[in-house]
């Protein structure tokens, strides 16, 4: 038999006792199936007419996280190289995925200077520093759109830029 997570096993007992003359066979087609198309488990509790689904906790990805050693505190100087070493491994803060995928196609490095297009000395710690980080990530990234001529057929594709070395590209003309 399946294993039903405790969520569902929520609803199967929900679902029993609003249909007390069913058997469990017709409540378990009534109300569990195939509803998320992208797992293969049969046994989601939804809804047929309009296709919604309750997600399974089981479905949760597990993010492990690097314990911080004894007391460190960011603030120590001495630890200064320590914390920077955290923060290299660490991925960089979320961008949209467009740009995400073009900063790991360049190695996160702008082709015209060959300087990092994002430098995060730390993570931003409240909401206010996130709104400003994202604002000043788009004011410096620029997605530049390049139409490459081979073999007769037009290929486009972007790259990230610096803003201000798009605009030292735009007025050398390359």
């Amino acid at each position: 038999m399946a294993k039903v997570s405790f969520v569902s096993r929520g609803n199967t007992l929900n679902a029993r006792r609003s249909h007390p003359n069913k058997s469990r066979g017709w409540v378990a087609a009534r109300y569990f199936g195939k509803f998320n198309k992208s797992r293969q488990d049969r046994w989601v509790f939804g809804d047929r007419d309009s296709g919604a689904f309750l997600a399974k906790f089981a479905w949760t990805k597990i993010v492990r996280h690097v314990p911080v050693q004894g007391r460190a505190s960011p603030e120590d100087p001495a630890l200064a190289e320590y914390w920077s070493e955290r923060r290299r491994k660490r991925k960089a803060p979320p961008v949209d995925e467009h740009t995400a995928r073009l900063l790991r196609a360049q190695g996160g490095r702008c082709p015209s200077c060959g300087e990092l297009l994002l430098q995060a000395d730390h993570e931003p710690r409240s909401p206010h520093e996130w709104e400003q980080w994202f604002m000043t990530v788009r004011r410096v990234l620029r997605k530049q759109h390049i139409v490459e001529q081979r073999d007769g057929q037009d290929r486009t594709f972007y790259r990230l830029l610096h803003a201000h070395c798009q605009r030292r590209l735009a007025t050398t003309g390359q």
